[in-house]
């Protein structure tokens, strides 16, 4: 009973799934925020979440961190997508895009990212969503990379402002630029420093070339607020009005709490 009890409470608490149930809605987007260290003694839960191309493939890591964090990652982001479904995490079964963006055979949309210590997923009940997280790593030499990232007016931008301020307009620049290509489905190799985002109206849309429609495609992007030295971002393909930030209880490991922000 006491295994089952952990079981039944493991990530979610009741009252977060109970939340869960009767608050998705199309404009609201949940986002979870992990740290890799809380969940190091859950590992065998964990396995148990993966499917069986998963576990091959984390079997295929070389180092215990690498292993600790795809199982830690893929195994929470299962759990979480269960309640959602309402399968057993180990049966849910994802469906690929042709850049092997994954994604489900439901309405639910779902997307994944870790930097350093954290790993973040974004959930929308109903439309495509981008999630970008990246550690502010203050030994990167912005200026070898910018032309990478910025575009000519941004980069321009940039050599105006001080180090610790260029350090976050780069990350946050970037996690929107990340997060708005993984929303549209094109994948990581479209060319991001297209993309002008200093420039962009203050309703934070944004057209985008799609490759396959060869149509302009709408998103709307949103800075997320998770952690002190990391940039946050994400991007739906329809205007929301409320982010739900799903806290976790360090003590137990499980998340229990709900902050709430509103987008006007």
């Amino acid at each position: 009973m006491a295994y089952q009890k952990l079981i039944d409470n493991f990530v979610l608490s009741k009252e977060i799934q109970d939340y869960i149930v009767y608050n998705i809605h199309s404009s609201k987007i949940f986002i979870y925020i992990v740290n890799f260290s809380n969940y190091s003694q859950d590992l065998k839960l964990l396995w148990d979440c993966l499917s069986v191309q998963e576990k091959t493939i984390a079997k295929t890591y070389r180092t215990g961190v690498l292993f600790k964090k795809y199982i830690i990652s893929h195994g929470v982001l299962r759990r979480i997508l269960s309640y959602y479904t309402n399968y057993l995490p180990q049966n849910i079964e994802f469906l690929y895009q042709n850049n092997g963006k994954p994604y489900l055979n439901e309405n639910v949309q779902f997307n994944m990212s870790h930097s350093y210590d954290l790993v973040g997923y974004a959930i929308s009940p109903s439309y495509k969503i981008g999630i970008d997280i990246e550690w502010h790593d203050t030994t990167l030499d912005i200026c070898t990379i910018a032309d990478l990232v910025f575009t000519p007016y941004e980069d321009l931008v940039s050599q105006q402002l001080k180090y610790r301020n260029k350090i976050e307009f780069f990350y946050d620049l970037w996690t929107i630029k990340e997060s708005l290509v993984k929303a549209s489905g094109q994948g990581l190799s479209y060319p991001i420093n297209t993309i002008e985002i200093a420039k962009s109206s203050s309703n934070n849309k944004i057209y985008l070339n799609n490759e396959v429609s060869q149509l302009a495609q709408e998103l709307f992007y949103y800075h997320l607020n998770i952690a002190n030295n990391y940039s946050a971002a994400i991007s739906v393909e329809h205007k929301i009005n409320q982010i739900v930030y799903l806290e976790m209880n360090n003590q137990n490991n499980i998340f229990d709490h709900i902050r709430l922000e509103w987008i006007y």
